[in-house]
């Protein structure tokens, strides 16, 4: 849970409370889905896949702060499937200030990022 925290917190923290939990949602449907690692942490600290991670480290976090505290909450709604997301079943997303040209299937923007499954 704590690295589904932490990619929340590092990705989206700034985000409303429907970014942080798409966001959430990519990682947990990428680890029950049979195509990444089968584990949150192996999701998040796999190769060339978020930014944020560096020399398969996270940076370090101020667990006392507020932001962390609701990254924290926020994963034990995305972990449980109690939030239906807008972009359920994205398997992809970057933020909305760059273009990659990945060929799959914009579903829509939510915040800061746009989602594709």
């Amino acid at each position: 849970m704590e690295c589904l925290a932490g990619a929340i917190y590092f990705e989206a923290r700034s985000e409303t409370l429907d970014g942080q939990l798409a966001v959430g949602r990519v990682i947990v449907t990428r680890a029950a889905s049979g195509r990444f690692p089968n584990s949150y942490c192996g999701v998040v600290y796999q190769p060339s896949q978020f930014s944020f991670v560096r020399s398969n480290a996270m940076p370090a976090i101020n667990r006392e702060s507020a932001l962390w505290q609701r990254a924290v909450r926020i994963a034990l709604i995305a972990h449980a499937g109690a939030w239906r997301s807008p972009v359920e079943g994205a398997m992809f997303f970057h933020a909305a200030h760059v273009s990659p040209s990945w060929g799959k299937i914009r579903m829509a923007r939510v915040d800061n990022h746009v989602f594709y499954r």
